[in-house]
């Protein structure tokens, strides 16, 4: 009885990524959970993994903030846009103590609302490890073409 107990215990460990998980993999988990909430527009569901002083540099913009970084998810959601695809590939996770360093090739495909296509480049996101033991984004530098009118380069 015992050991079946352990054994359960020890499957369900290994099937989600917890408190006794490799640093690597709780970060992976993470990564994971801010993908689900970007996908379905799910503002609440990303809140608690952002941190308050998030940063995010995409294109030719930079945004402070939580708020910042939440708020065009909202509007997005508002306006009836709907995130057809959202894959993350490619993923590199390194842990350097209490923080990490995420690389990976992203592609998302938006569907209605403001600004509909499709987007793609490489993202480096930086988590750092909260003293209850969460992984939080900190910092998220996307790469992705700038669009500028001829004329226009500063």
């Amino acid at each position: 009885m015992l050991l079946a107990l352990v054994l359960q215990l020890a499957l369900q460990a290994a099937e989600s990524p917890g408190v006794g998980a490799e640093p690597e993999a709780q970060v992976a988990q993470a990564l994971e959970e801010l993908r689900k909430g970007e996908m379905f527009l799910d503002a609440d569901h990303l809140e608690p993994l952002v941190a308050y002083s998030m940063t995010l540099v995409e294109g030719c913009q930079r945004l402070s903030g939580r708020f910042a970084f939440l708020e065009p998810v909202r509007r997005l959601r508002q306006a009836g846009a709907v995130i057809s695809s959202l894959r993350f590939e490619q993923i590199t996770v390194r842990v350097y103590g209490a923080s990490a360093v995420v690389t990976y090739r992203y592609q998302k495909q938006v569907k209605g609302g403001p600004s509909p296509g499709r987007r793609s480049g490489f993202s480096t996101d930086v988590f750092q490890k909260r003293e209850d033991g969460a992984w939080i984004l900190v910092h998220r530098h996307r790469v992705t073409p700038c669009s500028s009118t001829p004329g226009t380069e500063r």
